[in-house]
């Protein structure tokens, strides 16, 4: 059973360390001290809703975003998590750069293969998912694009943030979003940017539109453990 627990202010719910050393199916807020370079690694970037609200506040129109849920059912599929609550709008280029660019070198530092480390990001964390692959300079890590593209909302995110890392992107990236989803859908548009970035892509029938990524749901949850572990071999 996971550890958690929840601040009473409502700041952030943090995950604590499992006894070292660490394990696959355990959950983590940073990289923790003590790497299994065997362990598959899986960083998770939620959207936007949880920086500015409280996770225990449902979303207007698509319910409760269940986070805790969201890392025990990666964490389930064998994958050590880090994942953070972000708060107050975080700036998605200086936090791919300076949080989660880091936590990947660490990883490699440590000696863990690129091919076993996964970054999988929600709606704005999808989109960050795409500026670490730019920055992470890693041909062999794997990302995973959630309802982080499309021509609506996220067309002025390629315009203004993007536009000077997209020829760079690199990597394995698998972008999923829902065929109800109104704001988000296909990647083509960054992949057709990145001639180093190996890309797949997959319409799913959730239904729940953005809201599908707001619960576990085994056919989002279980694709992106299959793509993590379909990488090949170093």
């Amino acid at each position: 059973m996971h550890k958690v627990l929840q601040v009473i202010a409502g700041v952030s719910v943090l995950f604590f360390l499992f006894a070292t050393p660490v394990s696959a199916g355990s959950i983590h807020q940073d990289v923790p001290a003590d790497l299994d370079p065997n362990a598959r690694f899986l960083i998770y970037l939620h959207g936007t809703w949880p920086e500015t609200s409280p996770v225990s506040e449902p979303h207007p129109r698509h319910g409760l975003f269940e986070y805790e849920d969201i890392l025990e059912a990666l964490a389930d599929e064998d994958f050590v998590v880090i994942s953070e609550l972000r708060r107050n709008r975080t700036d998605p280029r200086s936090y791919a750069r300076t949080r989660v660019v880091a936590q990947v070198a660490a990883l490699v530092a440590g000696g863990v293969p690129a091919q076993q480390i996964t970054v999988a990001g929600f709606s704005k964390g999808g989109f960050m998912s795409l500026l670490v692959s730019a920055m992470a300079n890693e041909p062999g890590l794997n990302l995973v694009n959630m309802a982080g593209c499309g021509e609506r909302q996220f067309r002025r995110i390629y315009e203004t943030v993007l536009s000077d890392e997209a020829a760079h992107m690199k990597g394995r990236m698998l972008s999923l979003y829902d065929k109800r989803d109104p704001v988000a859908g296909t990647c083509a548009e960054a992949k057709a940017q990145a001639s180093g970035l190996v890309f797949e892509e997959e319409e799913l029938s959730i239904g729940a539109g953005h809201g599908s990524f707001y619960s576990p749901h085994s056919q989002w949850v279980d694709r992106v453990s299959a793509w993590a572990k379909s990488a090949p071999a170093s």
